[in-house]
């Protein structure tokens, strides 16, 4: 038989193998969705190995993170001056189409509080925004609120359409694609934003973004990356997601990195109950304007 006749064949034994996968039929519906498969020369079963199904977070990375607590709980004290402003955000899509609302499956809770407010305390010059969509919205919200001075630029191959119009500067086009000489333009007091893949490979835009980005950036600039579980693993539901991002900031904080400190660990504080419970104006109120208390953003600042 010859190479050409035996890819057919080749190919049917591959298929017969991810059919003694445990998720074929995950695989099949991903598959539908229009999702990417990958395949690798030896199996993996993903699961959840702290921080779910009774077991504890990570001890060495709880401790670490729980060492800034006195931080944290400064930060969320300042986000109450807020109260007025994010509380008038609408809960559900209103009819203005660049107008944030709560009730999203992307960016909301304690990540929207934040955001906003660190943009409004900051008043940074430059906003760099690599992964764009409702966050974009929050911020144009705090820009129009408070009078800020900043410049949106949004790095994202397709974001919906409306986010040109309330960005300065468009890049379309995915982070490992770019011209990074636009983070130069990045100095202390500004602010950038990761909400990308999450997931680590080869040319990927995590791997630009931490092997590339992080270490050209100047001391003094606020850094959010989003979908960060620390001190939790990723989540049982995200489990055919295939993350690895969150496990590249745990080895730099394991390992000593001493080039940025934590500012604040959202999702460390939504587990904490004293420290969400000094924004609870926010969720407890009668009629709540905010519907959860999400919150997996990651805020470091490069020191």
């Amino acid at each position: 038989m010859n190479q050409q006749a035996k890819q057919p064949a080749k190919f049917l034994n591959s298929l017969k193998a991810v059919a003694k996968y445990p998720y074929y039929n995950r695989f099949w519906d991903g598959i539908q969705k229009g999702w990417f498969p990958i395949f690798i020369k030896y199996p993996v079963h993903p699961k959840p190995r702290f921080g779910y199904f009774g077991e504890p977070p990570n001890s060495f990375l709880y401790d670490l993170i729980g060492q800034n607590r006195h931080i944290y709980h400064e930060h969320l004290v300042s986000f109450l001056q807020f109260k007025e402003y994010l509380l008038d955000v609408a809960n559900r899509s209103p009819d203005d189409p660049i107008a944030p609302f709560w009730k999203n499956a992307w960016f909301s809770g304690l990540d929207a509080i934040a955001l906003y407010s660190f943009m409004a305390m900051t008043n940074p010059e430059l906003y760099i925004e690599i992964g764009s969509g409702t966050s974009t919205k929050f911020v144009r919200k705090a820009i129009r609120d408070h009078g800020l001075k900043t410049n949106v630029v949004s790095i994202d191959p397709s974001p919906r359409s409306e986010i040109n119009t309330i960005s300065d500067e468009i890049i379309r086009s995915p982070l490992e694609e770019s011209d990074l000489s636009i983070f130069d333009r990045l100095g202390p007091g500004d602010i950038l934003f990761f909400d990308g893949s999450h997931r680590c490979f080869m040319n990927s835009d995590v791997t630009v973004f931490f092997l590339e980005v992080l270490p050209k950036l100047p001391s003094g600039l606020l850094i959010h990356i989003h979908d960060i579980y620390l001190p939790y693993d990723y989540p049982p539901k995200r489990d055919m997601h295939y993350e690895s991002e969150q496990y590249l900031i745990a080895a730099m904080l394991l390992g000593g990195c001493t080039q940025y400190e934590i500012v604040l660990a959202n999702q460390f504080i939504i587990r904490d109950e004293p420290l969400l419970n000094l924004l609870d104006v926010f969720w407890s109120s009668e009629t709540p304007t905010i519907p959860n208390t999400r919150g997996t953003s990651l805020w470091i600042r490069k020191t």
